[in-house]
């Protein structure tokens, strides 16, 4: 058992244009925790010059975060959360949403409960 999943998504030949300006971007983060059920508390984005966006979206579960640079058709993607949820899922909207062929997705289990649970037992 574990904390929580933290994946990451490597979004290759994505749509130019759908990577370059904050509110595309932003509906789009906003579509994956409404589609994971993720509670959000607060964002923040930043549009770069002349075409870019870095956004993070903190949730009660931890956080959704996306960096773009369209002129590369690239976008990186990640979600921490405590709350188990179907990486799957969110590969298909990155796929559809930016119109990309092309995602790798890297998966890491947080926070080993039974390590927790051991180091409760040797703590002072």
């Amino acid at each position: 058992m574990f904390i929580g999943i933290h994946a990451t998504w490597d979004v290759y030949n994505c749509n130019k244009e759908k990577l370059s300006f904050v509110p595309y971007v932003e509906e789009t983060l906003h579509t994956i925790t409404a589609t994971l059920d993720l509670e959000e508390l607060n964002e923040a984005f930043k549009q770069f010059e002349p075409i870019g966006v870095t956004g993070f979206i903190l949730l009660a579960e931890s956080h959704i975060s996306i960096h773009t640079w369209p002129e590369h058709n690239y976008a990186a993607v990640d979600v921490f959360s405590c709350k188990n949820f179907d990486t799957s899922l969110v590969t298909k909207l990155l796929e559809k949403l930016f119109e990309s062929d092309k995602i790798e997705l890297n998966k890491l289990k947080r926070g080993s409960l039974e390590l927790v649970n051991q180091l409760k037992l040797t703590s002072k």
